[in-house]
């Protein structure tokens, strides 16, 4: 084997590509709920399991494609911010276009360059206190075309459809997306004011204008109180700010400016663009980051992921016992339980036509239940609870997991069964060769199920 396929075929380190576990977690159980692709039953733990993303599929695993993913969004994101930066160069020289006199309009400047983003952040402001709690909303406008050109793109880079709908399932869900939204809000406006911010400044090294105003609607009372308003925060912070003599002598019909009044106009006009615009963006922008990571990570988890979790918990316990005592518990629990594997008979054929349910169920459905009438899957509380106050007047019948040892959520779950359904059947899969039939013919037993009513289900030649 050449050293390239060897280094082709090598699981990507989760680490360096930025998919966390949780990610991983996200991406396992949707596409477990969504497509053929399974968890292996035999790993240690979930970090060991989850490895199997990085080899399926051989081609291309599944961790490789959504970091790849990934870094399209990223790069989306970079080319948004770019358009943003070249968009804040380009709108100050008009807008600082002086004419023979070397006149400027201060206000028209502040209008230009703070006036879209002040009401901009009026509408988001308004629309996230409409939002409220709200996580039904869609993705908007823009990170629907990002992800629509990251499936364009998808389509040259062998990436699949299943995929691309995991990670996208993880990447923007509901409950944080007005977050990522905001994030990506701000921080392109913060690109777009930096930017004006930066020519503004070139622009006023290497020219030497006046600053003047000029009103038809305000007298200059008005406009002087304006002017100290706008100069109040600056002020604070120490800048030398226009005095109200600076401002009766910036009136367009003024001639002469000295050159301390014009240093004056131009700290406030940079002190109004860096603490009106580019501070109040930088600092939302941060805090929409926290917002989307929190939400992140307090994302609540599907049934499909909790089904995943449980699975790996029993598994990493069970396998804290090396191989000799393990043998020993099987040994004791053979000689002393009130029940032994060799007690299992096969299920019935007629049992098929009952009531079933599938506790704590993520594997495929048995084929011999595929044409059960009754069938639930109990893999949540609320299922649970669901089939607890039924009252079915049939024969009711749960199917474990063999592979799994039962703890004392099943223990539970089988006790206030046992209340609400007295003739219970507890049927095992895989029977005598499941490594914990007797816990759970124990457990069963302890939680009040009758001794007859424990039975197994192989396969479809082993019914009855």
């Amino acid at each position: 084997m050449s050293l390239s396929s060897k280094q082709k075929q090598d699981p990507l380190d989760a680490s360096k590509v930025g998919i966390s576990q949780r990610a991983q977690l996200s991406i396992a159980a949707w596409l477990e709920s969504n497509t053929e692709f399974r968890l292996p039953n035999r790993a240690a733990n979930l970090k060991s399991a989850l490895q199997s993303l990085n080899t399926v599929p051989p081609s291309k695993s599944y961790l490789a494609q959504a970091a790849q993913l990934k870094r399209y969004f990223v790069r989306g994101l970079c080319v948004i911010f770019a358009l943003t930066f070249v968009l804040g160069l380009l709108a100050v020289p008009p807008a600082f276009a002086v004419s023979a006199s070397g006149k400027v309009n201060i206000f028209w400047l502040l209008i230009v360059m703070l006036g879209f983003h002040g009401l901009n952040l009026v509408i988001w402001f308004i629309g996230m206190l409409a939002l409220g709690r709200n996580t039904s909303h869609s993705k908007g406008f823009l990170l629907n075309t990002l992800i629509f050109v990251n499936h364009k793109i998808s389509k040259h880079s062998h990436i699949n459809t299943d995929a691309s709908s995991a990670f996208w399932h993880w990447q923007c869900p509901a409950h944080s997306n007005r977050w990522l939204l905001s994030a990506i809000s701000h921080t392109a406006w913060l690109s777009y004011l930096f930017a004006g911010f930066l020519m503004t400044l070139l622009l006023l090294l290497t020219n030497q204008v006046n600053f003047v105003w000029e009103t038809t609607l305000l007298n200059d009372q008005q406009f002087l109180w304006l002017t100290q308003q706008l100069s109040v925060l600056p002020s604070l912070l120490g800048i030398t700010v226009p005095n109200q003599v600076d401002i009766l002598a910036s009136r367009v019909d003024i001639i002469s400016q000295t050159a301390s009044t014009r240093q004056h106009w131009a700290s406030l006009l940079l002190a109004s663009l860096m603490l009106y615009g580019v501070a109040p963006r930088l600092l939302l922008s941060l805090f929409s980051v926290a917002m989307y990571r929190l939400k992140r990570l307090t994302l609540p988890k599907t049934t499909q992921e909790h089904a995943i979790e449980r699975r790996y918990q029993e598994q990493s316990s069970s396998q804290i016992l090396d191989k000799e005592k393990f043998n020993k518990e099987q040994r004791a629990h053979q000689t002393q339980g009130p029940n032994n594997q060799s007690d299992l008979t096969p299920i019935s054929n007629n049992a098929l036509s009952q009531v079933w349910g599938l506790f704590e169920w993520s594997q495929a459905v048995p084929q011999c239940l595929a044409g059960t009438t009754t069938l639930t899957t109990l893999n949540d509380a609320a299922q649970q609870q669901t089939f607890l106050i039924a009252q079915y007047s049939q024969p009711v019948y749960i199917l474990v997991d063999g592979e799994h040892s039962p703890d004392r959520g099943s223990r539970r779950f089988l006790l206030n069964a046992v209340i609400s359904y007295p003739d219970l059947s507890l049927v095992i899969a895989n029977g005598q060769k499941a490594p914990f039939a007797n816990d759970w013919q124990r457990t069963g037993l302890e939680s009040g199920i009758n001794p007859d009513h424990f039975f197994a289900l192989l396969d479809d030649k082993d019914i009855l």
